[in-house]
């Protein structure tokens, strides 16, 4: 799988299935803002959604280095 759907693959897990992701979602353009307790879970799926790519980058990074692909 190409790195860049192995990264979508890991979003649409931590943060597109959370419940504040539909609601913020639902509310562009409205004006009106999720409950700031959703949007800190929200936020916390993209950390954690970054992070994951970012080790998984590394991982791709450090096999290239001993020659695996």
């Amino acid at each position: 799988m190409a790195l860049g759907d192995e990264i979508d693959e890991i979003f649409r897990r931590e943060v597109k299935s959370l419940p504040a992701y539909a609601k913020a979602q639902a509310a562009g353009g409205s004006g009106v803002a999720p409950p700031v307790e959703e949007m800190n879970h929200l936020l916390m799926g993209l950390v954690v959604a970054v992070q994951r790519s970012l080790h998984l980058l590394a991982d791709r990074i450090e096999g290239m280095e001993n020659g695996r692909t």
